[in-house]
């Protein structure tokens, strides 16, 4: 069986100098699939100025080059029917060379997803973050359009970048419409994506496959009630768009310190600062305890997670995001805001707790639940780990994808 993958990333390739973040999902599953007897693997990417086609640890990488100079950033701004017939002609080159049985697309958000329409070999889309629903959260409550464009400053060029990346947003939920439109099989873990799925696509086939965890959180140890310390460690891990929740965060955090009288320092990952969500809110992370941490590698999340009394989750939309599933992997108690897929990764008061979204009064009130009440807390730990290694486990994983990819090949 010939299989080729179109990522976001780079995967495995070149993986001695590619350690961003301890290393993504996806290379933690190409290493898994690689070992299967009977499958050849290619996978494509865009990367700057490589070779067409590289082999590394019986793996065939494609990384497709994307010129950077201002002529072609221009055509790229003004004209996405030829960025898409480019980025097309360009995947052909690739299925024209490595000839595979079956295409995996990971993500429905760039224009991998397109070719489903210009081959007849089967293509399959690995449903990720859903742009058509995350639009619709795009400005959270309290926000503008406008506070889209100013969240990182009144400086012209960054207005003129936002700006364009918000037009960029409605352009590719405009394709992402088309790519499910034209594509037959997809494949997802939660009833969100599922539902999403029957919406834009009815007549498709709907597979289910949990995601690989990154590999260094299965080794972990396992998390422990902390009873001999004063101080509540709350962790969370967002990135920067504002429908991250970095707002719900620190109102949850305002009501801890301000109404609960909780002694606390919530580590928020993923980012280096939270000026606009303070500004908006007039809420100073210095008077509330948060404290941003930046980008940190597996092996610190890993460390904060092991040492912290609660996850926190304040995204306004998600599908199933990793940071919640690696908590859970540790059995870490996880707080999170009821939206998108997270709902089929946790069972409220039995894996997890869910609270509606920008409802800071109910995760503030069950933060200070779950650290009082350390029953309740190892409860539900214990059981969102039990969970989660049934979930994740890599052999179910591997056997789920073979199977997957042989029953669309056989119809």
């Amino acid at each position: 069986m010939r299989v080729l993958w179109f990522t976001n990333n780079q995967a495995g390739y070149n993986s001695d100098l590619n350690g961003y973040n301890g290393g993504g999902w996806i290379t933690s599953l190409e290493k898994e699939v690689r070992k299967l007897p009977n499958l050849e693997l290619a996978i494509s990417f865009f990367f700057q100025d490589e070779p067409f086609k590289v082999e590394q640890e019986n793996v065939i990488y494609y990384p497709i080059s994307i010129a950077r100079g201002i002529q072609d950033r221009f055509k790229r701004a003004f004209s996405k029917s030829k960025q898409e017939a480019s980025h097309v002609s360009a995947f052909k080159s690739v299925i024209d060379d490595f000839k595979p049985d079956i295409i995996h697309v990971f993500g429905s958000e760039r224009t991998f997803g397109l070719i489903a329409q210009y081959t007849h070999i089967p293509t399959i889309i690995h449903l990720q973050g859903l742009l058509i629903p995350c639009l619709n959260a795009l400005v959270p409550p309290f926000y503008s359009q406008w506070d889209i464009f100013r969240s990182n400053g009144l400086n012209p060029l960054r207005l003129l970048s936002n700006y364009g990346q918000l037009k960029g947003w409605k352009t590719s939920v405009e394709r992402e419409k088309r790519i499910f439109a034209g594509c037959n099989y997809f494949m997802g873990r939660t009833e969100w994506d599922k539902r999403i799925t029957k919406i834009y696509s009815p007549k498709s086939h709907y597979y289910y496959c949990s995601e690989m965890l990154r590999e260094s959180f299965f080794n972990a140890r396992p998390w422990q009630v902390i009873t001999n310390r004063n101080m509540v460690i709350i962790v969370t891990t967002i990135s920067n768009p504002l429908y991250k929740g970095a707002d719900m965060l620190l109102k949850t955090a305002q009501i801890l310190k301000n109404e609960l009288k909780l002694n606390f320092e919530w580590l928020v990952y993923g980012v280096n600062e939270m000026d606009f969500a303070s500004f908006k809110t007039g809420i100073h992370l210095e008077a509330v305890s948060v404290y941003p941490k930046g980008i940190a590698s597996s092996d610190i999340i890993k460390e904060a997670l092991g040492n912290c009394d609660v996850f926190v989750h304040p995204s306004y939309i998600d599908n199933s995001p990793n940071s919640v599933c690696e908590a859970q992997l540790l059995g870490v108690p996880v707080i999170a805001c009821n939206v998108g897929g997270v709902s089929t990764l946790i069972e409220h008061l039995t894996t997890g707790v869910l609270v509606p979204a920008n409802d800071p009064y109910m995760a503030a009130s069950y933060i200070k639940e779950i650290v009082d009440n350390k029953e309740l807390a190892s409860k539900i730990g214990n059981n969102a780990r039990v969970l989660a290694i049934e979930r994740h486990n890599k052999e179910n994983i591997v056997n789920d994808l073979s199977r997957i990819y042989q029953t669309i090949i056989d119809l």
